[in-house]
């Protein structure tokens, strides 16, 4: 399980908002910091489930396991470049069978491809899968 620290900012039925300041598990991962040049920043907040019950302002521990991480990040990354990859190269062979510009398909039904899977992600997401309060800190 990878654990990171947090304060509840906002509760719901069975859940909670929880602000995180990336640290312990992102100083073990190869891209570190590449998130916050992407926009993430070094806060993140995240719903989590909440078995104990806790209010505004609790410290928490948050866990998410470490199958989930890996399983979100191929289908986050990996699986839309397939989906590119693969429609550029359809709309490529099929273009030209509808008179449309080999280029044009390709680009334009790789993109669609992308936009599918990047959509289609979402099906992905278990219950089971959400981090997880696991205590106070």
């Amino acid at each position: 399980m990878i654990e990171e620290q947090g304060v509840v900012v906002r509760t719901g039925p069975g859940r909670a908002r929880v602000r995180t300041e990336r640290s312990g598990a992102c100083d073990g991962c190869a891209a570190r910091g590449a998130c916050s040049h992407l926009g993430g920043g070094r806060e993140a907040e995240v719903w989590a489930a909440d078995p104990l019950g806790v209010a505004e302002g609790d410290r928490v521990v948050v866990a998410v396991p470490e199958s989930t991480v890996l399983r979100a990040s191929v289908v986050v990354y990996l699986v839309p470049v397939l989906a590119l990859v693969v429609g550029a190269a359809v709309g490529s062979a099929v273009g030209p069978r509808y008179g449309l510009p080999r280029d044009l398909a390709a680009a334009g039904l790789g993109l669609a491809a992308m936009a599918g899977a990047l959509m289609a992600s979402r099906l992905f997401a278990r219950p089971g899968d959400q981090p997880r309060i696991v205590r106070r800190a």
